[in-house]
């Protein structure tokens, strides 16, 4: 009888230990999981972290494991656009619309791998829309040659096939035009591409012949919430012809023109029989300095740069009018009635096929 009893009260301890071995590991194990605080401290050190879930959503069957969802937690109260982004490793975003350029593709990525900017930091989004040449193999071509080699690949390149079926009449105003509709295929291609940790979105032109390979850091010296160059005509006699006239200021003339237009009317001051007489940056003097910046109102996207927060709070390229105004223009237009800056700089040229 004393020979059972205590090998009873043996078992009985056993298991208590057990217990409380188990109790320690999941106390322990929960506490490490917890946010980690430093003295004096009242936010948690931690940038990032996540846990898994079961999704709630839908009812599996009795053979089924019910969805993984993933929650993430970011703090981007660090996140930042400032003029030392290459030092500050901060990550830029080129975005590109492509339709029958083929011809220009070897171009547009020779310039951008040889841009002093760390190809680590760069990522790139492609949206391939109403193409009938071979631009999309063309590309996966290129991809697959620079993100391959065994180093200086690029942080991302993202491809993306949509077709918008753009007009190809370019002088119309309508909603159906082809401004408004290449509005609505930038707007697609910048939602599905920017991520939470890219501090700039610089929009780049398929067919730009030419820029300093130190553009990227030169326009973020300009500390601007979006900086364009003025953007020339490459010509074979190398005369002096602007490209890009949407980048432009208002003035008296043309602010006192719109005082009597419908709020519907359109103005496209890339063509004559639009123009109201606004100061376009390829007009101005060169001569003045790449550090001399002007408050532009209209901009287009031979290259743009805009620091990430513009459109993450809601600054996009409206496909509707807006003070008088379609997608880069108005997208101008509206940044500034945000509060943001928009400046050109008159002497940094770049080129254009």
């Amino acid at each position: 009888m004393v020979s059972s009893l205590s090998t009873f009260r043996g078992k009985q301890r056993i298991i208590v230990v057990g217990l409380l071995l188990m109790a320690g590991i999941f106390y322990f194990g929960r506490f490490d999981q917890l946010p980690q605080y430093q003295v004096g401290e009242t936010e948690p050190v931690y940038q990032y972290s996540c846990h898994i879930t079961r999704s709630l959503i839908g009812s599996p069957t009795d053979n089924e494991t019910a969805p993984i969802r993933q929650h993430t937690y970011l703090n981007l109260n660090d996140l930042n656009s400032t003029r030392a982004g290459k030092q500050s490793q901060e990550h830029v975003l080129v975005l590109t619309t492509v339709g029958n350029d083929e011809a220009y593709l070897d171009n547009y990525f020779d310039l951008l791998d040889k841009s002093s900017y760390p190809n680590s930091l760069i990522s790139i989004g492609l949206l391939v829309s109403d193409s009938t040449d071979d631009s999309l193999e063309k590309i996966y071509q290129h991809v697959n040659r620079l993100q391959t080699r065994w180093r200086n690949t690029f942080d991302t390149i993202d491809v993306y096939q949509k077709d918008f079926k753009v007009p190809s009449k370019t002088d119309d105003t309508s909603l159906d035009s082809k401004r408004a509709t290449l509005a609505r295929a930038r707007n697609f291609l910048l939602s599905i591409s920017l991520k939470e940790y890219h501090s700039w979105v610089v929009w780049v032109d398929i067919g730009l012949y030419s820029y300093p390979q130190t553009i990227f850091e030169d326009l973020m010296m300009a500390d601007a919430d979006v900086v364009v160059p003025n953007c020339l005509l490459k010509r074979d006699d190398d005369e002096f012809w602007g490209f890009d006239r949407n980048n432009w200021q208002e003035s008296d003339a043309s602010l006192k023109y719109q005082q009597e237009l419908p709020l519907n009317q359109v103005l496209m001051e890339d063509y004559n029989e639009y123009s109201v007489g606004r100061n376009l940056l390829v007009d101005m003097p060169t001569n003045t300095g790449k550090d001399y910046k002007v408050p532009l109102d209209g901009v287009g996207t031979t290259f743009t740069m805009v620091k990430a927060t513009v459109h993450r709070e809601g600054a996009v390229f409206p496909p509707f009018v807006y003070q008088h105004e379609l997608d880069t223009e108005g997208f101008a237009k509206i940044v500034k009635s945000m509060g943001f800056s928009v400046y050109g700089i008159p002497s940094y040229t770049i080129y254009h096929h």
